[in-house]
C-alpha cells in the first residue's frame, strides 16, 4: 500500500461574518469546512464531491494553502506544511500546485503561451538557459498533447480545451508531487472532459503525480479516482474505494447523488432516490445530522445525535444511523 503523501486530520475553516449594526444579533459563522479528514496516497487520486457551497473547493485552498484553516493539520511528504513560511513555503509550493476550472481566467491574456509557462518556471528557479527553453516549452506541450506551434499562441486564440491543456503544461513544469484540479473539466464539453481525463490518468502513470480531483459530477470522478470522499456541509459523510463506492453506496446522500447520474443504457437497473429541498445554510446547521432535513431514511435519533464516520468494511465509512447496506 502506498504511504500518504498528504494527511490533513480535523481541519476547520470558519468564516465569522459582519454584524449589521443596526440589529442586535449574535455573531454568526459559516462553516465552510468542519473537522475533515483526508489522506491522499503517493501516485493516487482522490475524488471530492457534493454539491456546491459544501466546501469542496474551500478544503483545496487549505490544502494548498491560499487560505489559513482554523484549526487542524496538515502533513505533506512527511513535514507540517502548515509550519513552512517564507522561503520555506516558497521551494516548497512547487510540490502542489492547482488546476482550476476556467483557464482562461487563470492565465494571463497579455502573455503568449511560452510566456505564462517560462514564468512558472522562472518563478522556482527551473528556468532552462536560454537556448534551451525553447526546447524545454514545446516538450511540455507535446507532453499534454499541444504542438510547438502554440507556444507562440495567446489565451483567446485557443480552444477551451486547449487553455486547459496548457494551465496543466505550466502546473506540470515545476514538477509537482501533488495537483488540486478544483472542478478541472466542468466547463468543457463532455467529449473534452474525457480527452481531459485521460490525459491526467497518463500524465499520473507518466510521473507519478497525486491528485485531489475536486467536482459536483460523479460521473467524471469514477474515470479517474482510486477513492472516493463525499462531502455534505462542510463534512466528509462518505469514504470508500471508487469501485466499492460506486457499486455499494452506504450513505443516502451518496445514494441520491449517484441516482441523478445518467446512464446510457436506459434498462440498466437503477436506484430511484431524488434530493428534496435545497442545501442548507452553513450559517445555521440543523441539530444532529446536516442531511437528515432531505434524507428519507431520517428518524428522530438523527435529529438528536451527530452520526460519526464508522467503518462499514475495509477502506469504507459513512456517517449515517441507517446506512444502506
Amino acid at each position: 500500500m502506498a504511504s500518504d503523501l498528504l494527511a490533513a486530520t480535523g481541519l476547520v475553516r470558519h468564516y465569522r461574518l459582519r454584524r449589521r449594526w443596526w440589529r442586535a444579533e449574535p455573531p454568526r459563522i459559516v462553516r465552510a469546512v468542519d473537522g475533515v479528514n483526508v489522506r491522499v496516497p503517493a501516485g493516487t487520486t482522490v475524488g471530492l464531491v457534493g454539491e456546491s457551497g459544501c466546501g469542496k473547493t474551500t478544503l483545496g485552498r487549505l490544502l494548498l494553502r491560499l487560505e489559513q484553516p482554523t484549526a487542524g493539520e496538515i502533513t505533506f511528504a512527511g513535514q507540517d506544511w502548515l509550519a513552512k513560511r517564507g522561503e520555506q513555503l516558497r521551494e516548497a509550493r512547487k510540490d502542489m500546485q492547482a488546476i482550476f476550472q476556467d483557464p482562461l481566467g487563470s492565465l494571463d491574456p497579455r502573455a503568449t503561451v511560452a510566456q505564462v509557462i517560462g514564468e512558472a518556471l522562472a518563478a522556482h528557479g527551473m528556468e532552462p538557459a536560454k537556448s534551451g527553453r525553447a526546447d524545454k516549452i514545446a516538450e511540455l506541450l507535446r507532453s499534454v498533447g499541444l504542438g510547438p506551434d502554440v507556444a507562440r499562441r495567446y489565451p483567446n486564440e485557443l480552444s477551451g480545451g486547449q487553455r486547459q491543456r496548457v494551465t496543466i503544461a505550466r502546473s506540470i513544469a515545476v514538477q509537482p508531487k501533488f495537483i488540486v484540479c478544483d472542478e478541472a473539466v466542468s466547463a468543457l464539453d463532455v467529449s473534452v472532459q474525457a480527452q481531459i481525463i485521460n490525459l491526467l490518468s497518463d500524465l499520473q502513470d507518466a510521473l507519478g503525480i497525486s491528485y485531489l480531483f475536486i467536482s459536483h459530477n460523479l460521473a467524471t470522478v469514477r474515470h479517474l479516482a482510486d477513492t472516493v470522499a463525499v462531502m455534505y456541509l462542510g463534512k466528509v459523510v462518505e469514504r470508500a474505494p471508487a469501485g466499492e463506492l460506486f457499486a455499494a453506496p452506504a450513505h443516502p446522500y451518496t445514494v441520491a447523488l449517484l441516482a441523478a447520474v445518467p446512464v446510457p443504457d436506459p434498462a440498466a437497473p437503477r436506484i430511484e432516490q431524488n434530493l428534496s429541498g435545497d442545501l442548507h445554510s452553513a450559517t445555521d446547521l440543523p441539530s444532529g445530522c446536516r442531511f437528515r432535513l432531505r434524507c428519507p431514511r431520517a428518524a428522530e435519533i438523527c435529529a438528536q445525535v451527530e452520526p460519526p464516520l464508522e467503518a462499514l468494511s475495509d477502506g469504507h465509512v459513512a456517517a449515517c444511523h441507517f446506512p444502506h447496506r
